[in-house]
């Protein structure tokens, strides 16, 4: 049987990221959106030509209410998410939710204890580890070609910030109130979940936070993290102040290399180098398949009745590594992580 399921917040990501995965045959097959909210009218016009039938609403408890829904996708700036999903668990509603989980590490404990005890499916959009490349890169590791790890080093160059819907707040992730902080909240939240998937959860964290651009922007629009582990350290540079888009990957280990610049990945080690080509891992048309095997993980858990809590602690656990890099930042040197 179909779930039937509602998009909160029909913005840039929502059309551009989650509506194709949700209207792909894979995942339409399993779900169909029966209903949007959207405080924005101009959103909410959108509507019909997505998806036809669909009720709309401004109001998200209405939406809610009347029409019952069996999920939700919540695709909404971090800091309307704990009052949408405290709605939903009240109602015993499952619930996709874009990242990062809030806009500040204050009441996660809280908000995660809400969600778990309404036995819940909740997945966050931690979609990267849905793409090829991440998940190239984490067979590489775990197949021991590299031997011990050393040194990784995540690079994301960007010119400025993403802008939001129009019709409602362009500027809202540079307003630390609703994004939760500036590139650090906005991309490096990717790499803490990252990180997770790769190594596990980091004994140190050293992070600088600075704005060297964009001295209109009230947060930081450039962010250096070094993860520190037992006996490795992942770095991770992220920069709204570049002259021009790229991303790339460096690792290094005790029995080789592995190199991503941004189209093809290299594993170098004695015996000899391999190429396997990527895509683009910034091509945000990519992002579709993401969302696909994202959505798909999710039904998945609702259809086997899986209630298990490990993406909502990997969701906690980001919010920890952006609480304790603002720290380390403001203090000059590395927190411990605990």
């Amino acid at each position: 049987m179909s779930l039937r399921g509602a998009i909160i917040g029909l913005g840039n990501i929502a059309v551009r990221g989650h509506v194709p995965a949700l209207l792909s045959p894979s995942v339409a097959r399993r779900a169909s959106v029966i209903a949007v909210a959207d405080v924005v009218e101009e959103n909410r016009r959108k509507v019909p030509g997505l998806f036809p039938g669909a009720a709309v609403y401004a109001d998200i408890g209405q939406l809610l209410d009347a029409e019952k829904p069996g999920f939700v996708d919540i695709c909404t700036p971090p800091h309307t998410h704990r009052g949408i999903l405290e709605l939903c668990a009240a109602r015993g509603i499952h619930a996709v939710c874009e990242k990062p989980l809030m806009e500040s590490y204050a009441a996660v404990e809280e908000l995660a204890g809400v969600i778990s005890r309404a036995g819940i499916v909740f997945v966050p959009c931690h979609q990267y580890k849905y793409s090829p490349l991440w998940k190239g890169i984490r067979d590489v590791l775990k197949s021991g070609r590299l031997g011990r790890v050393t040194l990784a080093q995540f690079n994301v160059y960007r010119m400025q910030a993403d802008t939001g819907t129009a019709g409602w707040n362009p500027a809202w992730r540079i307003n630390r109130q609703q994004s939760g902080g500036g590139i650090l909240a906005d991309t490096g939240a990717h790499y803490f979940y990252l990180a997770q998937y790769f190594f596990g959860l980091p004994e140190k964290i050293f992070t600088l936070l600075r704005t060297l651009k964009h001295d209109d922007y009230t947060v930081e629009d450039t962010a250096l993290v070094t993860l520190e582990y037992s006996r490795h350290l992942m770095q991770v540079n992220l920069t709204w102040a570049a002259g021009q888009r790229a991303n790339s990957v460096a690792i290094a280990g005790t029995g080789g290399n592995l190199l991503y610049d941004g189209s093809r990945m290299t594993v170098s080690t004695p015996e000899g180098t391999a190429e396997i080509p990527m895509p683009d891992v910034s091509d945000k048309n990519q992002y579709i398949s993401w969302y696909e095997a994202l959505f798909t993980e999710f039904f998945d858990r609702i259809e086997a009745g899986n209630r298990s809590t490990d993406l909502l602690d990997e969701a906690r656990h980001v919010m920890k590594m952006l609480h304790l890099s603002s720290v380390s930042s403001g203090q000059g040197s590395a927190v411990v992580y605990r």
